[in-house]
């Protein structure tokens, strides 16, 4: 391992955040960070290194997070420090941090959130960052019973074979759901006739 890391807890006036973090957030999903915050605590440790031209610490990973603990009148906040990190490698570890968490299959995120609908009701909303609209086309898109096309063969016409895997985005989740708003099912084998 070329950086040893640490577990600390650090005085939120002794941070600062990078110069360089391409991850903005909107407002939406910066409440939504604040209402998770506020319902679960730091759960997960902001990543800093020691400044080095300065005294105090540096966040390669978390400044949201930290900006809203900080409002949330937090004194203190638990980081890992990684030790001994160049200048490079921070900016190097903040995109990798950003962008190396994966993507939500959607269809099992509307699973997800569909059972997590029973245990949490309208409570479900906190904490996550989707719009109620986005958020019910989710849980709707996790209600059809799309497994039974996965890998399945079925003759659409004569000799014809269709084998049907689908994968949405954000976006395309409205469209679909806008295009195909009743039995949603057989209107795509329909489309796939046509």
């Amino acid at each position: 391992m070329k950086y040893k890391t640490e577990n600390i807890t650090l005085i939120m006036d002794d941070i600062r955040p990078n110069t360089w973090n391409p991850n903005k957030m909107d407002k939406a999903t910066f409440e939504a960070e604040k209402e998770s915050l506020m319902a679960y605590g730091m759960v997960s440790p902001i990543i800093v290194r020691k400044c080095l031209d300065e005294e105090g610490y540096e966040i390669i990973d978390g400044e949201h997070r930290y900006t809203i603990w900080y409002e949330m009148g937090n004194k203190e906040i638990p980081c890992v420090l990684v030790h001994g990190l160049s200048d490079k490698d921070a900016k190097k570890l903040t995109i990798i941090l950003n962008e190396t968490k994966g993507n939500p299959n959607k269809i099992e995120l509307g699973k997800l959130l569909q059972d997590l609908k029973l245990d949490f009701g309208d409570d479900l909303k906190l904490g996550l960052p989707f719009s109620d609209d986005y958020m019910k086309d989710l849980m709707d898109f996790g209600e059809i019973d799309w497994d039974k096309y996965e890998n399945q063969d079925k003759v659409i016409e004569d000799d014809d074979i269709l084998r049907l895997h689908l994968t949405f985005k954000g976006e395309d989740i409205a469209l679909i759901k806008d295009k195909l708003s009743d039995n949603a099912e057989e209107k795509i084998i329909d489309l796939l006739k046509a």
